[in-house]
């Protein structure tokens, strides 16, 4: 259950969010405004988030804000159609959206989805240009950058569960901790309010 306080915050987030995803497609099409090479976005935001600890919080308080405002939002259970490969659907979301929206929290590294979800992003930041709107959602910035604490435990046992072959979970590992320190090397918003 959310406290007036914690709800207040997360509204405020919400908006701050709204008015940053508004200024950038305004900011767009300014600086694109006959480019033919820019990418057609299908989505404005993709929301990158642990299910368990805020789609019935903030995620689902985000996601209506956007909506609410005409924002062409990709969130996972609204947009997936019923019977589709839903790897492959989440990979085509986030290469024809024009900002992620990625909610760092507690138990995110817990998801190999989350992980390697945040790992197509940061390729599509490098190759397309698409904005990354970090959100440090009830974990520290540093905790996620540098993989300490409960975090980077759950990192590693995420790896380890997944891959089978040492090689190969090492490999993994490593692309996880670098877009996880790419991710929150960018400027984003601390929901501190929410500890």
């Amino acid at each position: 259950t959310l406290t007036h306080t914690t709800y207040r915050t997360e509204s405020l987030l919400c908006i701050t969010l709204l008015l940053s995803v508004d200024f950038i497609q305004i900011e767009s099409m300014f600086s694109s405004s006959s480019s033919s090479s820019t990418p057609r976005w299908i989505h404005d935001v993709f929301i990158n988030f642990r299910g368990e600890d805020t789609r019935k919080t903030f995620v689902s308080h985000l996601y209506a804000v956007l909506s609410n405002a005409g924002i062409n939002t990709f969130l996972d259970n609204e947009k997936l159609e019923k019977g589709e490969d839903i790897r492959n659907e989440l990979v085509q979301s986030i290469g024809v959206s024009h900002i992620s929206i990625v909610v760092f929290s507690k138990n995110y590294a817990e998801s190999s989805w989350c992980l390697n979800e945040l790992d197509k992003i940061m390729e599509c930041r490098r190759t397309q240009g698409q904005v990354v709107l970090p959100v440090f959602y009830d974990v520290d910035p540093s905790v996620v950058r540098h993989q300490r604490g409960e975090f980077g435990k759950a990192l590693e046992v995420s790896a380890k569960s997944r891959y089978i072959i040492e090689e190969v979970m090492q490999k993994v590992l490593t692309r996880w901790r670098k877009v996880l320190t790419e991710a929150s090397n960018l400027s984003g918003w601390e929901g501190s309010a929410f500890r």
